[in-house]
Protein backbone atom coordinates (compact mmCIF):
# COMPACT_ATOMS: atom_id res chain seq x y z
CA UNK A 1 0.00 0.00 0.00
CA UNK A 2 1.13 3.54 -0.81
CA UNK A 3 0.54 6.13 1.90
CA UNK A 4 1.49 9.80 2.07
CA UNK A 5 0.07 13.14 3.12
CA UNK A 6 -1.53 14.32 -0.11
CA UNK A 7 -1.35 17.90 -1.34
CA UNK A 8 -3.20 19.57 -4.19
CA UNK A 9 0.08 19.94 -6.08
CA UNK A 10 0.82 16.23 -5.65
CA UNK A 11 -2.65 15.25 -6.91
CA UNK A 12 -2.40 17.59 -9.91
CA UNK A 13 0.95 16.05 -10.80
CA UNK A 14 -0.36 12.47 -10.98
CA UNK A 15 -0.57 10.95 -14.47
CA UNK A 16 -2.39 7.85 -15.76
CA UNK A 17 -0.29 4.67 -15.52
CA UNK A 18 -0.44 1.31 -17.29
CA UNK A 19 -0.09 -0.49 -13.96
CA UNK A 20 -2.93 0.74 -11.72
CA UNK A 21 -2.36 1.69 -8.09
CA UNK A 22 -4.02 3.69 -5.31
CA UNK A 23 -2.33 6.44 -3.32
CA UNK A 24 -3.88 6.74 0.15
CA UNK A 25 -4.05 9.98 2.12
CA UNK A 26 -2.65 9.92 5.67
CA UNK A 27 -4.35 13.18 6.67
CA UNK A 28 -7.90 12.01 5.92
CA UNK A 29 -8.15 8.29 6.69
CA UNK A 30 -10.07 6.36 4.02
CA UNK A 31 -9.43 8.81 1.16
CA UNK A 32 -7.30 7.76 -1.79
CA UNK A 33 -6.51 8.60 -5.40
CA UNK A 34 -6.95 5.67 -7.77
CA UNK A 35 -4.62 5.84 -10.76
CA UNK A 36 -5.23 3.64 -13.82
CA UNK A 37 -4.39 3.62 -17.52
CA UNK A 38 -6.94 6.22 -18.64
CA UNK A 39 -8.14 8.22 -15.63
CA UNK A 40 -7.74 9.25 -12.00
CA UNK A 41 -10.48 9.02 -9.36
CA UNK A 42 -10.91 9.97 -5.73
CA UNK A 43 -11.92 6.82 -3.85
CA UNK A 44 -13.05 5.91 -0.34
CA UNK A 45 -12.75 2.65 1.55
CA UNK A 46 -16.31 1.38 1.85
CA UNK A 47 -17.85 -1.62 3.59
CA UNK A 48 -17.70 -3.71 0.42
CA UNK A 49 -14.33 -2.54 -0.83
CA UNK A 50 -13.14 0.62 -2.57
CA UNK A 51 -15.80 3.03 -3.82
CA UNK A 52 -15.23 5.82 -6.33
CA UNK A 53 -16.20 9.34 -5.28
CA UNK A 54 -15.52 11.49 -8.34
CA UNK A 55 -12.93 12.14 -11.06
CA UNK A 56 -9.89 14.02 -9.76
CA UNK A 57 -10.47 16.93 -12.13
CA UNK A 58 -13.99 17.52 -10.79
CA UNK A 59 -13.07 17.99 -7.10
CA UNK A 60 -10.34 19.77 -5.21
CA UNK A 61 -8.47 17.72 -2.63
CA UNK A 62 -10.00 19.84 0.13
CA UNK A 63 -13.51 19.07 -1.14
CA UNK A 64 -12.76 15.35 -1.38
CA UNK A 65 -11.54 15.31 2.22
CA UNK A 66 -14.69 17.07 3.40
CA UNK A 67 -16.88 14.55 1.55
CA UNK A 68 -15.06 11.62 3.14
CA UNK A 69 -15.40 13.26 6.56
CA UNK A 70 -19.18 13.60 6.07
CA UNK A 71 -19.47 9.97 5.00
CA UNK A 72 -17.57 8.85 8.10
CA UNK A 73 -19.83 10.90 10.35
CA UNK A 74 -22.90 9.36 8.71
CA UNK A 75 -21.72 5.83 9.36
CA UNK A 76 -20.99 6.77 13.01
CA UNK A 77 -19.53 3.70 14.69
CA UNK A 78 -19.33 1.62 11.52
CA UNK A 79 -15.96 0.95 9.96
CA UNK A 80 -15.10 2.65 6.68
CA UNK A 81 -13.37 -0.50 5.50
CA UNK A 82 -15.78 -3.25 6.39
CA UNK A 83 -15.64 -6.03 8.94
CA UNK A 84 -11.96 -6.97 9.05
CA UNK A 85 -11.31 -9.19 12.05
CA UNK A 86 -8.55 -8.37 14.51
CA UNK A 87 -6.76 -11.72 14.11
CA UNK A 88 -6.93 -11.58 10.31
CA UNK A 89 -5.47 -8.07 10.20
CA UNK A 90 -2.66 -9.03 12.58
CA UNK A 91 -1.75 -12.12 10.60
CA UNK A 92 -2.07 -10.74 7.07
CA UNK A 93 -0.92 -7.13 7.40
CA UNK A 94 0.46 -5.99 10.76
CA UNK A 95 2.88 -8.90 11.26
CA UNK A 96 4.52 -8.48 7.85
CA UNK A 97 4.34 -4.70 7.47
CA UNK A 98 5.08 -3.55 11.04
CA UNK A 99 6.23 -6.26 13.43
CA UNK A 100 8.77 -7.70 10.97
CA UNK A 101 10.65 -4.38 11.14
CA UNK A 102 11.18 -4.64 14.91
CA UNK A 103 14.19 -6.06 16.71
CA UNK A 104 14.08 -9.86 17.24
CA UNK A 105 13.60 -9.44 21.00
CA UNK A 106 10.67 -7.06 20.43
CA UNK A 107 9.15 -9.50 17.94
CA UNK A 108 9.29 -12.27 20.54
CA UNK A 109 7.52 -10.03 23.08
CA UNK A 110 4.84 -9.18 20.50
CA UNK A 111 4.25 -12.82 19.54
CA UNK A 112 3.94 -13.78 23.20
CA UNK A 113 1.48 -10.94 23.84
CA UNK A 114 -0.63 -11.95 20.85
CA UNK A 115 -0.64 -15.64 21.72
CA UNK A 116 -1.33 -15.29 25.44
CA UNK A 117 -3.58 -12.25 25.71
CA UNK A 118 -4.44 -10.16 22.64
CA UNK A 119 -5.78 -12.73 20.16
CA UNK A 120 -7.79 -14.63 22.82
CA UNK A 121 -9.41 -11.34 23.88
CA UNK A 122 -9.83 -9.40 20.61
CA UNK A 123 -9.22 -11.92 17.82
CA UNK A 124 -12.85 -12.63 16.90
CA UNK A 125 -13.95 -8.98 16.82
CA UNK A 126 -13.96 -6.71 13.75
CA UNK A 127 -11.45 -3.91 14.22
CA UNK A 128 -14.07 -1.17 14.10
CA UNK A 129 -16.08 -2.83 16.89
CA UNK A 130 -13.24 -2.68 19.44
CA UNK A 131 -13.64 0.57 21.38
CA UNK A 132 -11.82 2.30 24.24
CA UNK A 133 -14.18 0.91 26.89
CA UNK A 134 -13.46 -2.64 25.77
CA UNK A 135 -9.69 -2.06 25.80
CA UNK A 136 -9.76 -0.29 29.18
CA UNK A 137 -11.83 -3.08 30.74
CA UNK A 138 -9.40 -5.73 29.43
CA UNK A 139 -6.34 -3.72 30.51
CA UNK A 140 -7.66 -3.22 34.06
CA UNK A 141 -8.44 -6.92 34.39
CA UNK A 142 -4.98 -7.99 33.19
CA UNK A 143 -3.29 -5.40 35.41
CA UNK A 144 -4.74 -6.99 38.55
CA UNK A 145 -2.46 -10.00 38.14
CA UNK A 146 0.19 -9.06 35.55
CA UNK A 147 1.11 -5.39 35.86
CA UNK A 148 4.24 -5.51 33.71
CA UNK A 149 2.68 -7.79 31.09
CA UNK A 150 -0.30 -5.44 30.83
CA UNK A 151 2.04 -2.55 29.98
CA UNK A 152 3.83 -4.58 27.30
CA UNK A 153 0.54 -5.80 25.85
CA UNK A 154 -0.97 -2.33 25.58
CA UNK A 155 2.12 -1.18 23.68
CA UNK A 156 1.67 -3.96 21.13
CA UNK A 157 -2.08 -3.32 20.89
CA UNK A 158 -1.48 0.40 20.38
CA UNK A 159 0.88 -0.37 17.50
CA UNK A 160 -1.67 -2.69 15.88
CA UNK A 161 -4.41 -0.07 15.95
CA UNK A 162 -2.06 2.68 14.79
CA UNK A 163 -1.47 0.59 11.68
CA UNK A 164 -5.20 -0.13 11.36
CA UNK A 165 -5.96 3.60 11.44
CA UNK A 166 -3.20 4.30 8.91
CA UNK A 167 -4.55 1.64 6.53
CA UNK A 168 -8.09 2.92 6.93
CA UNK A 169 -9.60 -0.03 8.80
CA UNK A 170 -10.85 2.13 11.69
CA UNK A 171 -11.22 5.81 12.37
CA UNK A 172 -9.39 6.11 15.69
CA UNK A 173 -7.06 4.22 18.02
CA UNK A 174 -8.98 2.83 21.03
CA UNK A 175 -5.71 2.68 23.01
CA UNK A 176 -5.35 6.46 23.00
CA UNK A 177 -5.80 7.88 26.48
CA UNK A 178 -5.12 4.59 28.28
CA UNK A 179 -2.27 5.11 30.72
CA UNK A 180 0.22 2.41 31.56
CA UNK A 181 0.55 1.08 35.08
CA UNK A 182 3.05 2.99 37.17
CA UNK A 183 6.36 1.18 37.22
CA UNK A 184 7.90 0.33 40.56
CA UNK A 185 11.01 2.44 41.16
CA UNK A 186 13.93 0.16 41.93
CA UNK A 187 16.81 1.74 43.83
CA UNK A 188 19.22 -1.09 44.53
CA UNK A 189 22.95 -1.56 44.21
CA UNK A 190 25.43 -3.69 46.09
CA UNK A 191 27.44 -2.37 49.01
CA UNK A 192 31.11 -3.29 49.44
CA UNK A 193 30.24 -5.99 51.96
CA UNK A 194 27.61 -7.39 49.62
CA UNK A 195 30.14 -7.47 46.78
CA UNK A 196 32.38 -9.66 48.93
CA UNK A 197 29.43 -11.92 49.77
CA UNK A 198 28.55 -12.14 46.08
CA UNK A 199 32.11 -13.09 45.14
CA UNK A 200 32.14 -15.88 47.74
CA UNK A 201 28.76 -17.15 46.54
CA UNK A 202 29.88 -17.17 42.91
CA UNK A 203 32.98 -19.16 43.85
CA UNK A 204 30.87 -21.70 45.74
CA UNK A 205 28.11 -22.17 43.15
CA UNK A 206 30.56 -22.37 40.24
CA UNK A 207 32.00 -25.56 41.75
CA UNK A 208 28.67 -27.41 41.39
CA UNK A 209 29.03 -28.17 37.68
CA UNK A 210 30.07 -26.96 34.24
CA UNK A 211 26.81 -25.11 33.58
CA UNK A 212 26.97 -23.39 36.97
CA UNK A 213 30.54 -22.31 36.24
CA UNK A 214 29.50 -20.90 32.86
CA UNK A 215 26.57 -18.94 34.33
CA UNK A 216 28.72 -17.55 37.15
CA UNK A 217 31.24 -16.29 34.59
CA UNK A 218 28.38 -14.53 32.80
CA UNK A 219 27.35 -12.85 36.06
CA UNK A 220 30.91 -11.70 36.77
CA UNK A 221 31.22 -10.14 33.33
CA UNK A 222 27.93 -8.27 33.78
CA UNK A 223 29.28 -6.72 36.97
CA UNK A 224 32.72 -5.93 35.50
CA UNK A 225 31.43 -4.38 32.26
CA UNK A 226 27.98 -2.99 33.11
CA UNK A 227 26.56 -4.84 30.09
CA UNK A 228 23.06 -6.23 29.84
CA UNK A 229 22.65 -9.97 30.30
CA UNK A 230 21.65 -10.49 26.65
CA UNK A 231 24.82 -8.71 25.51
CA UNK A 232 26.97 -11.12 27.54
CA UNK A 233 25.12 -14.36 26.77
CA UNK A 234 25.13 -13.50 23.07
CA UNK A 235 28.79 -12.43 22.97
CA UNK A 236 30.91 -13.87 20.15
CA UNK A 237 34.67 -13.94 19.82
CA UNK A 238 34.44 -12.07 16.53
CA UNK A 239 33.05 -9.10 18.48
CA UNK A 240 36.11 -8.96 20.77
CA UNK A 241 38.77 -6.52 19.56
CA UNK A 242 41.31 -6.26 22.37
CA UNK A 243 39.93 -3.88 24.99
CA UNK A 244 36.79 -3.21 22.96
CA UNK A 245 33.72 -5.29 22.18
CA UNK A 246 32.01 -4.25 18.96
CA UNK A 247 28.41 -5.40 19.44
CA UNK A 248 26.45 -5.28 16.16
CA UNK A 249 23.15 -5.17 18.01
CA UNK A 250 21.91 -4.26 21.48
CA UNK A 251 18.86 -2.65 23.06
CA UNK A 252 20.05 0.73 21.72
CA UNK A 253 21.54 -0.59 18.47
CA UNK A 254 25.16 -1.21 17.55
CA UNK A 255 27.65 -0.05 20.18
CA UNK A 256 31.22 -0.36 21.44
CA UNK A 257 31.83 -1.71 24.96
CA UNK A 258 35.10 -0.59 26.58
CA UNK A 259 36.49 -3.45 28.65
CA UNK A 260 38.79 -3.05 31.66
CA UNK A 261 41.77 -5.22 32.57
CA UNK A 262 39.85 -7.39 35.05
CA UNK A 263 37.23 -8.29 32.45
CA UNK A 264 39.93 -8.91 29.84
CA UNK A 265 41.69 -11.32 32.20
CA UNK A 266 38.40 -13.12 32.86
CA UNK A 267 37.78 -13.38 29.13
CA UNK A 268 41.18 -15.02 28.64
CA UNK A 269 40.23 -17.61 31.27
CA UNK A 270 36.98 -18.27 29.42
CA UNK A 271 38.88 -18.71 26.16
CA UNK A 272 41.03 -21.42 27.72
CA UNK A 273 38.08 -23.11 29.41
CA UNK A 274 35.75 -23.13 26.40
CA UNK A 275 37.89 -23.38 23.25
CA UNK A 276 35.72 -22.72 20.22
CA UNK A 277 35.13 -25.83 18.09
CA UNK A 278 36.22 -25.59 14.45
CA UNK A 279 32.69 -26.29 13.24
CA UNK A 280 31.18 -23.60 15.48
CA UNK A 281 30.35 -21.01 12.85
CA UNK A 282 28.82 -18.60 15.37
CA UNK A 283 32.05 -18.50 17.39
CA UNK A 284 30.20 -18.08 20.69
CA UNK A 285 32.05 -17.13 23.87
CA UNK A 286 29.76 -19.12 26.17
CA UNK A 287 29.38 -22.27 24.07
CA UNK A 288 27.74 -24.33 26.89
CA UNK A 289 24.76 -21.95 26.72
CA UNK A 290 24.37 -22.26 22.94
CA UNK A 291 22.06 -25.29 23.16
CA UNK A 292 19.47 -23.39 25.21
CA UNK A 293 16.71 -21.44 23.48
CA UNK A 294 16.43 -18.96 26.38
CA UNK A 295 19.95 -18.45 27.72
CA UNK A 296 18.92 -15.66 30.06
CA UNK A 297 16.50 -18.01 31.78
CA UNK A 298 19.27 -20.54 32.42
CA UNK A 299 21.49 -17.85 33.95
CA UNK A 300 18.53 -16.61 36.01
CA UNK A 301 18.04 -20.07 37.53
CA UNK A 302 21.68 -20.12 38.68
CA UNK A 303 21.34 -16.53 39.90
CA UNK A 304 18.53 -17.54 42.25
CA UNK A 305 20.94 -19.89 44.02
CA UNK A 306 23.80 -17.36 44.03
CA UNK A 307 21.82 -14.50 45.55
CA UNK A 308 20.26 -16.75 48.19
CA UNK A 309 23.70 -17.96 49.23
CA UNK A 310 25.00 -14.36 49.26
CA UNK A 311 21.97 -13.22 51.31
CA UNK A 312 20.98 -10.63 48.69
CA UNK A 313 17.65 -12.14 47.59
CA UNK A 314 16.17 -8.74 46.67
CA UNK A 315 18.85 -8.13 44.03
CA UNK A 316 18.10 -8.75 40.34
CA UNK A 317 20.68 -9.56 37.68
CA UNK A 318 20.07 -6.12 36.17
CA UNK A 319 21.05 -4.57 39.52
CA UNK A 320 24.62 -5.66 38.77
CA UNK A 321 24.51 -3.13 35.94
CA UNK A 322 23.15 -0.55 38.40
CA UNK A 323 26.02 -1.40 40.74
CA UNK A 324 28.58 -0.81 38.01
CA UNK A 325 27.10 2.62 37.23
CA UNK A 326 26.71 3.62 40.88
CA UNK A 327 30.31 2.85 41.80
CA UNK A 328 31.48 4.79 38.76
CA UNK A 329 29.57 7.85 40.02
CA UNK A 330 30.76 7.40 43.62
CA UNK A 331 34.34 7.17 42.35
CA UNK A 332 33.89 10.65 40.92
CA UNK A 333 33.49 9.90 37.22
CA UNK A 334 31.35 12.45 35.32
CA UNK A 335 27.95 11.39 34.01
CA UNK A 336 28.98 11.69 30.33
CA UNK A 337 31.71 9.16 31.09
CA UNK A 338 29.30 6.75 32.81
CA UNK A 339 26.78 7.16 29.98
CA UNK A 340 29.40 6.17 27.44
CA UNK A 341 30.51 3.18 29.52
CA UNK A 342 26.90 1.96 29.72
CA UNK A 343 26.19 2.67 26.06
CA UNK A 344 23.47 5.22 26.80
CA UNK A 345 22.65 7.81 24.17
CA UNK A 346 21.00 10.17 26.68
CA UNK A 347 22.23 11.32 30.08
CA UNK A 348 18.67 11.04 31.42
CA UNK A 349 18.85 7.27 30.95
CA UNK A 350 22.07 7.11 32.96
CA UNK A 351 20.51 9.00 35.87
CA UNK A 352 18.07 6.11 36.42
CA UNK A 353 20.99 3.73 36.85
CA UNK A 354 23.16 5.72 39.20
CA UNK A 355 22.72 5.72 42.96
CA UNK A 356 24.83 7.05 45.81
CA UNK A 357 25.33 5.60 49.25
CA UNK A 358 23.49 6.93 52.32
CA UNK A 359 26.86 7.91 53.82
CA UNK A 360 27.60 10.19 50.90
CA UNK A 361 24.16 11.78 51.17
CA UNK A 362 24.60 12.44 54.91
CA UNK A 363 28.06 13.93 54.32
CA UNK A 364 26.66 16.23 51.65
CA UNK A 365 23.81 17.38 53.92
CA UNK A 366 26.26 18.12 56.74
CA UNK A 367 28.61 20.07 54.47
CA UNK A 368 25.77 22.15 53.00
CA UNK A 369 24.44 22.85 56.51
CA UNK A 370 27.89 24.03 57.64
CA UNK A 371 28.17 26.40 54.68
CA UNK A 372 24.75 27.95 55.31
CA UNK A 373 25.41 28.23 59.05
CA UNK A 374 28.71 30.03 58.44
CA UNK A 375 27.00 32.50 56.08
CA UNK A 376 24.24 33.30 58.59
CA UNK A 377 26.68 33.69 61.51
CA UNK A 378 28.97 35.97 59.51
CA UNK A 379 32.00 33.69 59.67
CA UNK A 380 34.71 34.12 57.06
CA UNK A 381 33.88 32.33 53.87
CA UNK A 382 35.64 29.01 53.50
CA UNK A 383 36.54 27.38 50.24
CA UNK A 384 33.78 24.96 49.22
CA UNK A 385 34.19 21.47 50.66
CA UNK A 386 34.55 18.93 47.92
CA UNK A 387 35.78 15.41 47.97
CA UNK A 388 38.80 15.53 45.69
CA UNK A 389 38.44 13.46 42.58
CA UNK A 390 40.96 10.78 41.86
CA UNK A 391 44.06 11.94 40.03
CA UNK A 392 43.08 9.82 37.09
CA UNK A 393 40.02 12.01 36.60
CA UNK A 394 42.25 15.03 36.12
CA UNK A 395 43.93 13.28 33.23
CA UNK A 396 40.67 13.31 31.35
CA UNK A 397 40.03 16.35 29.21
CA UNK A 398 36.39 17.23 28.93
CA UNK A 399 35.70 18.53 25.48
CA UNK A 400 32.82 20.96 25.18
CA UNK A 401 30.50 20.44 22.25
CA UNK A 402 30.84 23.98 20.93
CA UNK A 403 29.40 23.23 17.53
CA UNK A 404 25.98 22.44 18.93
CA UNK A 405 26.21 24.87 21.82
CA UNK A 406 25.35 22.00 24.17
CA UNK A 407 26.10 22.16 27.86
CA UNK A 408 26.78 18.41 27.87
CA UNK A 409 30.37 17.22 27.72
CA UNK A 410 31.65 14.66 25.26
CA UNK A 411 34.56 12.32 25.71
CA UNK A 412 36.82 10.74 23.14
CA UNK A 413 37.14 6.97 22.84
CA UNK A 414 40.76 7.15 24.03
CA UNK A 415 39.74 9.05 27.18
CA UNK A 416 36.99 6.55 27.95
CA UNK A 417 39.37 3.64 27.43
CA UNK A 418 41.98 5.19 29.74
CA UNK A 419 39.48 5.66 32.56
CA UNK A 420 37.82 2.29 31.97
CA UNK A 421 41.13 0.44 32.44
CA UNK A 422 41.39 1.78 35.98
CA UNK A 423 37.75 1.27 36.96
CA UNK A 424 37.43 -2.37 37.99
CA UNK A 425 36.14 -4.23 40.99
CA UNK A 426 39.71 -5.39 41.53
CA UNK A 427 39.60 -5.23 45.32
CA UNK A 428 36.90 -7.82 45.97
Amino acid sequence: MNFEKLTQKRVDGLKPQVIPYTLWDTKRVGLGVQVNETSLFYVIRAEKGVKRIAPVESLLLRQAREKVKRDIEKTANRSITGSVRFDVFVQEEWSSNVCSMWKPSSQRIARSALRCHLVPEFGRYPLHRIDSRHVQRWFDELSRTFTGAANRNIDVLRSIFSAAVKYGYCGSNPCDGIKQNRKRTLNRFLSKDELVQLDNALNTVSQNGEMEMCCCLVLRLILLTGCRISEITGLQWSYVKGDEWHLPDSKTGAKVVYVGKEAQALLRQIRKRYPTPINNVQDEVFSPLSRYVCRKMKVSVVWQRVRKLANIEDVRIHDLRHTFASYAVMEGYPLPMVAKLLGHQRISSTLRYTHVSDTQVLDSVQNIGNVLSDIVSGKPEKPPHKTPLKKRINKTKIVKNRNKGSSHSTLTDEEVRHIRDEFDFANW
